[in-house]
Order: structure tokens, then C-alpha cells, then sequence
């Protein structure tokens, strides 16, 4: 990640005083309390965080909730969903099978599975699905309630895919991909996906809060998800879907990801070449990064960054890892709504000793102010479908924890009796009578109070 790619992310939270790097003192734990704080006050930010400078622990620690019904409190051996960073235990569980002479990275995936009868089965290589250079689509077509194995997935859904473009010919991410290599370590090692994870990756390094979730099966002291919706705050499902998710099935703390990070590094799952095969540069990514076996690669001046990251309906989670300096980040959360990129670069600055920004609580509107105007509002459906890329038919104001939200967007103040979007000042509204009036873009939409 090149500084200027930070910045840019530090750019979607426009919320923020800019803390200089001369101002700076030398207490990076407190400096990195009151940031998470920061966020938990303006954005509700509920879940845990792990930092390392230099091989040195400098903060792990949780805030917010982990069940609102009783009010109990985060704390850092809960476990939550780590969505889209399962893909990196799925990636070295291929490669240890890699090890094992049980895969090649150059074969079809044609070629290990037999209920794979797409016409481009023996194009596709495992290579090509480890860089998401596969050519398959970001979806197998999976629905939220669907309780599929791997195999399942590969016969009902994927069979039925077609290729966006040629293998090998660009990037372009794919769950589907990864459900095709959850299925390959099923066929290669003789054991379910869960099993082959619990019995090679998780058992041997003690990771005692990293497991993989079983259809709805309860899983001890798991941080419940929660997202906004246009009835307030509501739970929310913790995986994507119920089945077999090879791609965003696992949960684990932010303690347990730093011991595998580690482990990885030294080589207690990985042969010496294959652990470097998986950490180089694979396939470039547009604007700079790199696709390796499982991470995005991105370059910060001389060093090169590991980084995963994953979102669910209430969770979000993201990991980098800078093996040159021995700096790790991870944050873990259970609200849907944590602007979980822009806090995790605000991290990273503030340990390198760069400027980061902080979120400023008095830039967020006022509920007080608009008690007059809670409600629903009806629009015109095909406006709201061409401008605000939503097929909802009306847009709700309502006020959540002292906050104010349009639907489950938080608002700023933007002016006198103009609010808008925290990230953005392309939309702002307004209210006249019995009236909201959303501008996006010079393109005025009005919606009537119910």
C-alpha cells in the first residue's frame, strides 16, 4: 500500500481532525485508545483490536458490545466472524497439500474433481484460483439461507457459471473460486473442509477461539453481529450463508490471527519454498497491489504489506501484517456499520509515526435538531433505483443511540438544516414541510412523510 493509497482511505471518513506527526508523543497505547474510541463515539464501533510495532505488543484490546439485548461488553477471547480473511487459511490448507504431493498449482481443477462439468473445468488451474485470476464470476448464485456442502455448491451452482474472461488474463476477485478450493481440499485430503481446518491448521497451533462454523450451530462466547436497518438496529447472520464457506466460514479472535500469522512465518504449517511461493507477488492488481496465495501484497515505501480484509451483514474484519518491521494490525467487529478501512489505515499511520486522522464527534447532525422530521418518506422507486442505486421505495429518518441515520446511513451536518453522508458531500438533504429532499449530484428526488 503505497502512503498515497492510505491517504486516500483516510479520505473516506471526512468526520476527522488531522493529528500531525510533530504533534505526536511517544504513547502509542494511549494514542491508539483514544483513536478506537474515537470511532466506537462517532461510528459506534463494537469489536477488538490487536497492535505489534516492532515485535512489540502495544494494545489488544475490545469495546462496544457483543450482546446488546443484555448489555455485555466485548472482550478479547470472544470470538468473531473473520469473513473473507478465512481465504488465507484456506489458501495454506491448499498448500500444504501442495507439500503433501497431493495438488499441483499447475493442474486443471478439472482434473481432481470429478462433479466439476463445466465446460472450461480444464482451463481453470489451481494457480488461477488462488490470484482470482480464474475467470469466474465474484458469486456462485449462493443465497443467504442456503445450507449447501462444497460439493453441493459446485454441482447446483458453479457447474451452471460461465467465464467473464480467458484464465490468467486479469484479476478480478472470486468467492465462487475459493468454494472450488474448498472442494479441492475435501477431494485431495479425504476429509471435510472443516475437519482438514480443525485438524491441520487450528489443533496443531492451538488456536483455541478459531473454529469453522457448522450451518447454525451455536458457537461459545461469539460476539452477536449487528447491523442498521430501516427499523433500527437489528442481529444479523454471521456468514454469509449457512453452507459450506470456504471463502468467509471461519471465526476467530484477533490474539488467535497474530499466532497464526506467526506460525505461517515460521514455518510450522509451510515448507521453506512454498511459504515463499505464497508470500511473493503472483498476479499484479490494478493500482499497484499484488495477488499472492491468499493476501493482497501492498507496497509501503521498501517494505511490502500482507493484507486481508472481509465484511458480512454485521461484521467487518481486517488483518496487515509488515514482516520487515514486525508490525500487525487486526480489527475484528460484530456492527456492520464500522468504517473498518479508514480505522485501520488511521492505525497504521499513527504506529509509523505519520499523520492519521482522527473521527470529530461534532461534525455529526444533531438528532435534537430534527425530531420533527423522524419518519418514513415515499419516493418514486425508479428515482430512488437511478440515483441512489437502491430498489427501496422509501427512505427512513430515525435516531439510534444519540445518532442520526437515513436508512442505515449515518449523517453529518453539512450546513444550516442541510445534513448528508459522513463519507461523502455528493449527497446531502433536506427537509421543507412534509417533505425530504435528497440532492445526489445536482439531481433533486422528494419524498413525502407517511
Amino acid at each position: 500500500m503505497t502512503r498515497m493509497m492510505i491517504m486516500a482511505l483516510l479520505l473516506l471518513a471526512p468526520l476527522t481532525s488531522t493529528v500531525k506527526a510533530d504533534e505526536q508523543s511517544t504513547n502509542y497505547q494511549q494514542r491508539l485508545d483514544t483513536l478506537a474510541q474515537a470511532y466506537a463515539e462517532v461510528y459506534g464501533f463494537s469489536g477488538t483490536i490487536k497492535v505489534v510495532k516492532g515485535g512489540q505488543p502495544l494494545l489488544e484490546k475490545s469495546y462496544g458490545l457483543a450482546d446488546r439485548s443484555f448489555a455485555i461488553p466485548n472482550q478479547v477471547d470472544y470470538r468473531f466472524s473473520i469473513n473473507s480473511i478465512s481465504k488465507v487459511f484456506t489458501a495454506a490448507a491448499v498448500l500444504q497439500l501442495v507439500d503433501a504431493g497431493k495438488i499441483n498449482l499447475e493442474q486443471s481443477i478439472g482434473s481432481y474433481l470429478p462433479e466439476l462439468s463445466a465446460s472450461w473445468k480444464d482451463e481453470v488451474t489451481i494457480h488461477h484460483l488462488l490470484t482470482h485470476s480464474s475467470g469466474l464470476p465474484r458469486e456462485s448464485g449462493v443465497q443467504w439461507h442456503d445450507e449447501l456442502t462444497l460439493e453441493q455448491q459446485v454441482t447446483q451452482l458453479i457447474n451452471q457459471q460461465e467465464l467473464l474472461f480467458t484464465p490468467g488474463a486479469r484479476y478480478e476477485y472470486s468467492n465462487a473460486g475459493i468454494t472450488l478450493l474448498g472442494r479441492l481440499i475435501e477431494v485431495a485430503s479425504g476429509q471435510s473442509y472443516a475437519s482438514y481446518i480443525q485438524h491441520h491448521i487450528i489443533a496443531p497451533l492451538n488456536l483455541a477461539n478459531t473454529g469453522v462454523y457448522e450451518g447454525l450451530k451455536v458457537v461459545k462466547n461469539q460476539a452477536t453481529p449487528y447491523r442498521m436497518t430501516t427499523n433500527g438496529i437489528a442481529s444479523a447472520q454471521r456468514a454469509k450463508h449457512l453452507g459450506e464457506n470456504a471463502g468467509g466460514g471461519l471465526y476467530s479472535t484477533v490474539g488467535d490471527l497474530y499466532r497464526f500469522v506467526l506460525a505461517l512465518e515460521n514455518n510450522e504449517l509451510l515448507a521453506k519454498d512454498t511459504l515463499q511461493l505464497m508470500l511473493e507477488p503472483q498476479f499484479d492488481i490494478e493500482g499497484g497491489d499484488a495477488a499472492s496465495y491468499g493476501w493482497t501484497l501492498k507496497p509501503f515505501g521498501a517494505q511490502t504489506l500482507m493484507f486481508a480484509s472481509g465484511s458480512g451483514y454485521g461484521t467487518k474484519s481486517v488483518l496487515i501484517r509488515a514482516p520487515e518491521s514486525d508490525d500487525f494490525i487486526a480489527i475484528t467487529s460484530n456492527w456492520g456499520n464500522t468504517p473498518i478501512l479508514p480505522m485501520m489505515a488511521g492505525i497504521f499511520m499513527l504506529i509509523n509515526d505519520l499523520d492519521y486522522a482522527i473521527p470529530d464527534h461534532g461534525i455529526l447532525a444533531k438528532p435534537e435538531q430534527y425530531q420533527a422530521f423522524l419518519g418514513s418518506y415515499l419516493f418514486d422507486p425508479e428515482q430512488l433505483k437511478q440515483h441512489m442505486m437502491t430498489d427501496a421505495h422509501k427512505m427512513v429518518l430515525q435516531e439510534v443511540d444519540g445518532r442520526l441515520f437515513m436508512n442505515e446511513e449515518l449523517l453529518a451536518e453539512k450546513g444550516e438544516g442541510i445534513l448528508g453522508l459522513t463519507y461523502t458531500d455528493e449527497v446531502t438533504l433536506e427537509f421543507e414541510g412534509e417533505h425530504m429532499i435528497i440532492t445526489i449530484n445536482g439531481n433533486r428526488i422528494i419524498g413525502t412523510k407517511q
